[in-house]
């Protein structure tokens, strides 16, 4: 049918199409990937600031129930002299 000269030939033709299709193929699979990579690291640093907002937040209600615990009267005594020291 074909003889070997002619499927060279050919193949010699076809073999810059050939090499360009595969590369804009290659060169969009590249693109696609890497806004893929760039989608996920931005969802993933979106998550990562809210997380350290969250523990930060929990970090300040704890600091102010600590500081409220820390000024609270001791004692019943104690109660009573805020009390006449803050209607004074």
């Amino acid at each position: 049918m074909f003889s070997g000269t002619t499927v060279a030939a050919v193949l010699t033709v076809l073999q810059p199409l050939l090499e360009a299709f595969f590369n804009a193929f290659g060169n969009s699979l590249n693109d696609y990937l890497a806004r893929q990579r760039a989608d996920q690291n931005a969802k993933d640093l979106g998550a990562a600031q809210a997380t350290v907002q969250q523990q930060n937040a929990t970090i300040d209600a704890q600091q102010a129930e600590l500081e409220a615990q820390a000024n609270a009267p001791k004692s019943v005594d104690d109660a009573i002299k805020r009390l006449e020291e803050g209607s004074a």
